[in-house]
């Protein structure tokens, strides 16, 4: 998500306490001029480590579901981490400036993920209008415009379509899902803390504490519709984001509870995160039925994102460190929004540009292309946007020039193509319809 599905720059350290200004507004408590002025904490390993899990359980699912074929519970770790940062980065907010600055959290938002995106969304509309039989053009512009939108998810929940392989109901841009429901999170997270901080002004009561019982009070609401619509409407629990909104509640409460530190805790730790990382595996393996998230399974892959989170990477003899701190590891931690949004197209598409569905070492082949577009995306369309900093913005006429002709390309593209598909001509075949038939 996600995915992702958060900046992979930001991690989390809870403020410690609260104080009121003379106006009347929430202030946090300025500890140290260190943690006055960094908005930013440095990167925890565990937390590219866990994206890096998540990543390749949703990559293995798509590629080889039959290996992996729960893998969509990596959506649920990205969830929680996604809450887990987006919590801690709004406190230190208010920790640092008196406030949560909505604006600029909105616009750190739209660099990290609009860029990647309408990348992706131009490149499926292209590909529609130049591989897919014209008679296929609707569903997947239709989705293409849901997706730039950030309204895949309630479409999907329409459709009564849960995400699976590549079959015969699949759209290039169906992933967008998870991220529609991560985008409209960003937008209702935020004005729920604005909400608690200042209820803890009006009641003169510590600020940290009401915001955690108000955000509790949220996941457990959510929690509780979202099982309760599971055994409803299992389609339209899957994607909304009322009951998926607990899972990032979870993360948000994590961000909270002090950190863990003590010699005495660190053998403990090294073990929960073991623990952590063995239930988000066996979720993975063994929880075939989407059907029934987000129910109460869900809780399985969720506590054990969290209690990785929770327990950090400690200094004993069996802590995740060697193996999450690996270089390898976190590099494709950092690929993996850029990977979540490629590999799905290519998968997609590729049937429709060779003419034939994809066999074994195809696959082979997908994945690793996936891979090498996800890395060249990181590094050319990702970061460049992310290191810009407000005073730079003015600096930078060539960034904003991209992406503003990059959201005119896709509303140009969708609604032209949109046109043109209002009428059909008949197509002699169309591939992936008909994959099954060299099975």
């Amino acid at each position: 998500m996600t995915a992702r599905f958060g900046d992979p720059a930001i991690s989390c350290q809870p403020p410690r306490s609260f104080c009121t200004s003379s106006g009347g507004l929430p202030t946090l408590e300025r500890m140290s001029s260190s943690s006055a002025t960094a908005v930013r904490a440095p990167v925890r390993p565990e937390i590219q480590a866990l994206r890096a899990v998540a990543i390749g359980c949703v990559v293995l699912y798509h590629f080889w579901p039959a290996v992996l074929p729960a893998g969509f519970v990596g959506v649920d770790v990205f969830f929680v981490v996604s809450g887990f940062l987006i919590t801690g980065l709004l406190l230190r907010d208010a920790e640092r400036h008196g406030r949560v600055r909505l604006k600029e959290f909105y616009v750190r938002r739209a660099r990290r993920i609009l860029p990647a995106a309408l990348a992706v969304l131009s490149a499926c509309a292209v590909a529609t209008l130049l591989f897919v039989p014209q008679v296929e053009w609707r569903p997947f512009l239709q989705q293409i415009l849901s997706s730039s939108l950030y309204v895949q998810n309630w479409h999907l929940a329409r459709d009564s379509q849960i995400p699976n392989r590549a079959d015969l109901e699949s759209t290039p841009v169906q992933h967008f899902w998870s991220l529609s429901v991560e985008e409209q999170f960003y937008l209702v997270w935020p004005l729920l803390i604005i909400l608690a901080l200042w209820l803890a002004v009006r009641l003169g009561r510590r600020r940290l504490a009401l915001v955690a019982a108000v955000l509790a009070v949220a996941t457990v609401a959510s929690f509780v519709h979202g099982v309760i619509l599971t055994g409803q409407d299992h389609n339209l629990a899957y994607f909304s984001t009322l009951s998926r909104a607990w899972e990032f509640g979870v993360g948000g409460l994590l961000a909270i509870v002090p950190a863990v530190v003590g010699e005495r805790l660190r053998r403990t730790r090294a073990l929960a995160g073991w623990l952590g990382l063995a239930a988000i595996a066996v979720a993975a393996r063994t929880f075939t039925d989407p059907e029934v998230f987000p129910g109460a399974i869900a809780l399985v892959p969720v506590l054990g994102t969290a209690v990785v989170i929770w327990a950090g990477m400690p200094r004993a003899a069996l802590s995740l460190a060697p193996v999450a701190g690996l270089r390898p590891m976190q590099w494709f931690g950092g690929i993996s929004y850029s990977l979540y949004l490629w590999h799905w197209p290519i998968i997609m598409f590729t049937p429709y540009i060779v003419g034939q569905p994809s066999q074994a070492p195809v696959m082979v082949l997908l994945l690793v292309l996936s891979i090498v577009v996800a890395d060249a995306s990181k590094r050319w369309i990702e970061d460049p946007f992310r290191r810009v900093v407000p005073r730079e913005r003015l600096r930078m006429p060539r960034a904003r020039r991209i992406a503003v002709a990059s959201a005119a390309a896709v509303a140009a593209v969708v609604l032209l193509s949109s046109g043109v598909a209002g009428y059909t001509v008949e197509q002699p075949y169309a591939l992936c319809r008909h994959a099954g038939d060299g099975e």
